[in-house]
């Protein structure tokens, strides 16, 4: 019973490759048919009694490769879902292909076992369990043993054609062996790295809520405090009620760069990006008293958590240089989505920046360095004198929640 626990554990889907892994592989496999394909149409065109020898059965192996192969490029194409499945049909697909070729080719005397060795490597990328690996490969080396003994004239002793194919055989297991080795190891690194950003994560997580119960309210309470020390103050002493209104914006200043480790926290703990705008934006209007609008347009993907990350820092920094800078009466943020991009904007009706507005701090090269990251760009556009400033960022949404 534990042999059979254990096997089952081994078969697993969860002990298979990731999605990120499965859905590159089913490009690379999805395009490695075309290439094929392409190449065998072009030498049946330009020279068919050469490669084909009167056999136009090979015509016929090219209808079940247009029709899978076509199937799931297009899903692929659509974003839809790639799962195990689909490259495990593939796989299928390759062998009967391939034996069938080997067929029309007499047996061993062909070629065409050749494409066992890629699609081997293919199999075992998605499939990493060894025992799987050579359970697939047995099974490709007894079809094609068998092939090579019932196929045109069979294995010819006296030539030492035995020899040759236990060699072919011997390289169908070498790799992957080989293969499967190397995936392991990369597949445990990968997991420690995981696991150490779940640990990192985890631990943001809690500072943000430590921070919300700590620093936060004590900062809440002191603005509080001073407005009600406004309220006491006789208005006839000018220089205490100026240093009342700023010691006010001071603890605003404060209340604000302190929700930004606090709503961060909420991007770690799995949120869509929009969600956290939308409380973010909410917040920065209570705190600050400018009226702030937030909109969205389509249907926010999954995204990676860095992704988020960033484009919440981006947005966070363009909020905190309209509030210290640009003394708006008003300001908008908007997230888009389009096809394969995100358009990020926060635009407000401000002063405007100055010309040298990149050389005065450390904000704009951040933003445009996050964007850079994250293989988008970022655009500024503002004009002096009440004309306002819009920070525009836009990035591909290529990168998924894994």
């Amino acid at each position: 019973m534990a042999e059979i626990g254990a096997t089952r554990k081994r078969l697993q889907p969860t002990n298979w490759a990731d999605p990120e892994v499965v859905r590159y592989v089913a490009w690379v496999s999805v395009w490695g048919h075309w290439l094929v394909w392409l190449v065998t149409a072009f030498l049946f065109a330009y020279r068919p009694g050469f490669w084909y020898h009167g056999h136009y059965e090979y015509l016929l192996l090219h209808v079940p490769l247009v029709t899978i192969n076509g199937l799931v490029h297009y899903r692929l194409w659509t974003n839809r879902s790639v799962t195990w499945r689909w490259l495990l049909l593939l796989s299928f697909m390759d062998l009967g292909l391939i034996t069938a070729g080997i067929v029309l080719q007499r047996g061993f005397e062909g070629f065409l076992f050749l494409a066992y060795y890629p699609s081997l490597t293919l199999f075992v990328l998605v499939f990493p369990s060894l025992w799987l690996g050579l359970a697939w490969t047995t099974l490709t080396a007894v079809v094609y043993v068998l092939v090579c003994l019932r196929v045109g004239l069979g294995i010819d002793l006296v030539a030492g054609d035995e020899k040759a194919l236990m060699a072919r055989l011997a390289a169908m297991y070498v790799i992957v062996i080989c293969v499967s080795l190397i995936v392991r190891i990369e597949r445990t690194r990968r997991q420690a790295a995981m696991e150490r950003e779940r640990h990192l994560q985890q631990e943001r997580t809690e500072l943000s809520q430590t921070i919300h119960d700590t620093a936060a309210q004590t900062a809440y309470m002191i603005t509080l405090g001073i407005h009600r020390a406004r309220e006491l103050a006789d208005k006839a002493n000018e220089e205490l009620m100026a240093a009342l209104d700023a010691t006010s914006n001071l603890s605003r200043s404060a209340m604000w760069e302190l929700r930004q480790p606090i709503d961060a926290g909420h991007i770690f703990e799995g949120r869509k990006l929009g969600q956290v705008l939308w409380s973010h934006s909410s917040t920065f209007e209570k705190i600050t008293a400018i009226p702030t609008r937030m909109s969205q347009s389509g249907t926010e993907p999954l995204l990676t958590v860095e992704t988020r990350s960033r484009l919440f820092s981006i947005a966070h920094n363009a909020l905190t240089n309209a509030y210290v800078h640009a003394r708006p009466g008003s300001v908008e943020v908007r997230l888009d989505f389009e096809g394969e991009w995100i358009r990020l904007s926060v635009w407000d009706d401000g002063e405007g920046l100055p010309d040298d507005y990149v050389e005065r701090g450390r904000g704009f090269n951040g933003m445009s360095a996050d964007a850079e990251r994250m293989g988008g760009t970022l655009t500024v556009t503002s004009e002096r004198g009440g004309g306002g400033t819009t920070i525009t960022c836009v990035v591909p949404h290529a990168g998924r929640e894994s």
